[in-house]
């Protein structure tokens, strides 16, 4: 049976990232997935990906530790300066303007779209001489004393010391292992597209609390595109992807009662609409129990978010962030497998998990509540956050992380 200091499951970005880092630290690594293809079409492709990431200064950091972000097609990275954020009362100054340059920082995200994440970090693992790759799905897992075994449906059998589950929000491994979590479906789908605008959006990301509780989120891209997150509930998603390009453009003008027709102008659709159904999820335990410590649930495995704040794979490049930081400083005397620095890595991301889920679930439950008095407080206290210059540059700091 062949022997890996470290097997990786889940072919997505925080699967990679964590193979790549991983490896970067001298573990031999095997990575298992499925499938290893992503969807972009290349740098010079015409095609622009329509799920893309507004990327923190925490997931930027990680990724130039990696030696990722230089390799990055810089044409295809938009820098956000601004973001306006509207409530629901119809009144265009409920708002609250986020400005980097208010803040006295550079910019306040960068947006990147998650197949070329995804490619160039398939690049960069390519010369990775540490880490094996087998196209395959994982059918078995079981530890032990010595370590943790995989079975695969080819009939593979390999054993490392440490398992890594980033198999995504249906993590199989987390499900072996009978870790509970704690979740809810939202009865949303995010639904997702890439315009081209008249005009320059200017670096500024949009986002429009709507009525019923939708979200519809315009995000900057280079060359005057933009991309739309569209929260909406299922049926009305529904709707949102049968339409015509001309309809759906229509229907954002409507949406955001002609505030895009005023900063961006018509817009041109580039790419077909696609949805993506919306809960909160978290496991209860980031690594096994105590009987078989030595597997770890890291990005969707372990948690998993609403997109209104666009935090989702920042919190997963932390995971990753802050497991290689805890292995890289660990005590000479402990292997890296030692359950103590599991447990440790444990202790550190819950903090952060756990805010940023507990946030989101309640703004999108705020803003889903159609009361009345509900709907006048909430529309006031952004108006109150908007003239308080203290509040707001402390919500950058904190999205800044």
């Amino acid at each position: 049976m062949k022997t890996y200091d470290l097997i990786i499951v889940g072919a997505g970005i925080a699967g990679k990232a964590t193979s790549l880092r991983l490896a970067q630290l001298g573990l031999k690594i095997l990575h298992l997935a499925p499938s290893f293809e992503v969807g972009f079409q290349g740098h010079d492709s015409a095609v622009w990906d329509s799920r893309i990431y507004a990327l923190s200064a925490s997931s930027k950091n990680l990724l130039e530790q990696m030696h990722v972000w230089s390799a990055l097609d810089q044409g295809r990275i938009q820098v956000v300066s601004d973001m306006r954020v509207f409530g629901d009362s119809g009144h265009a100054d409920d708002e609250i303007h986020f400005s980097a340059f208010s803040a006295t920082v550079p910019q306040l995200s960068w947006i990147v779209e998650s197949g070329h994440i995804e490619k160039t970090l398939d690049a960069a693992i390519q010369f990775q001489g540490l880490i094996e790759r087998i196209t395959d799905k994982v059918i078995g897992v079981a530890s032990n004393n010595e370590g943790v075994t995989v079975t695969t449906q080819s009939g593979l059998s390999v054993s490392g010391k440490l398992v890594l589950a980033a198999d995504g929000a249906q993590s199989f491994v987390r499900e072996q292992l009978q870790i509970e979590t704690t979740q809810n479906a939202y009865d949303q789908t995010a639904v997702v597209a890439n315009f081209q605008a008249e005009k320059h959006h200017q670096g500024t990301a949009c986002q429009w609390f709507l009525p019923g509780g939708e979200i519809l989120a315009l995000l900057p891209l280079p060359d005057k595109k933009l991309s739309m997150v569209w929260s909406a509930s299922t049926d009305h998603a529904e709707q949102l992807k049968k339409q015509s390009p001309e309809s759906l453009c229509a229907e954002v003008m409507r949406a955001t009662q002609g505030q895009v027709a005023q900063r961006t102008g018509q817009l041109q659709m580039l790419t077909a609409q696609q949805g993506f159904p919306l809960r909160r999820m978290k496991a209860k335990r980031m690594i096994a129990p105590d009987t078989r410590p030595r597997i770890v649930l890291i990005g969707d495995a372990a948690h998993v978010m609403h997109p209104l704040a666009g935090q989702g794979l920042n919190l997963g490049l932390r995971d990753v962030a802050s497991l290689a930081d805890i292995l890289d400083n660990k005590e000479a005397f402990r292997a890296f497998d030692d359950p103590v620095l599991l447990r440790r890595f444990e202790r550190a991301r819950h903090g952060d998990t756990d805010a940023l889920l507990f946030t989101t679930d309640r703004l999108q439950k705020l803003f889903a509540n159609e009361a009345g008095h509900v709907k006048t407080i909430r529309n006031l206290g952004m108006k109150l956050v908007n003239r308080s210059h203290f509040l707001k540059r402390q919500l950058i700091k904190q999205a800044l992380a």
